[in-house]
């Protein structure tokens, strides 16, 4: 791919950090990276960065480089999707005392595993 042409996979892949990562306004993305909205929105086009841009945003968005420039990462992230309500459970999990996470472990250790197997 050169480097003037548009990834759109790219733009997609940010689009989802961002939405993951409770970034989803492009303002207050641009606002922490200390860049213009217009930057960011032309990123979520697929345009092209930085390498400077891609490593800020993969720091702060807590997605690998390989993963968000390529698609390609040893991460679980892109392997394992998460779907909206698991994302809302991990946030909600994250925002509660641990002695609370501990006891939903508990509770969810406890549930009998389903034989179907959900689809990626």
């Amino acid at each position: 791919m050169s480097a003037g042409s548009i990834d759109r996979q790219r733009g997609e892949r940010l689009h989802q950090a961002m939405i993951a990562r409770d970034q989803g306004k492009m303002m207050a993305l641009a606002a922490a990276l200390e860049i213009s909205p217009a930057a960011v929105s032309k990123w979520r086009q697929g345009h092209a960065m930085s390498i400077d841009h891609a490593c800020r945003l993969s720091d702060l968005l807590n997605v690998s480089l390989d993963w968000l420039l390529m698609g390609k990462s040893t991460s679980e992230w892109p392997q394992h999707r998460l779907d909206h309500i698991e994302i809302d459970l991990v946030e909600n999990l994250r925002s509660r005392p641990a002695h609370i996470t501990q006891l939903v472990i508990a509770i969810v250790s406890e549930i009998p595993q389903l034989r179907t197997y959900r689809q990626p």
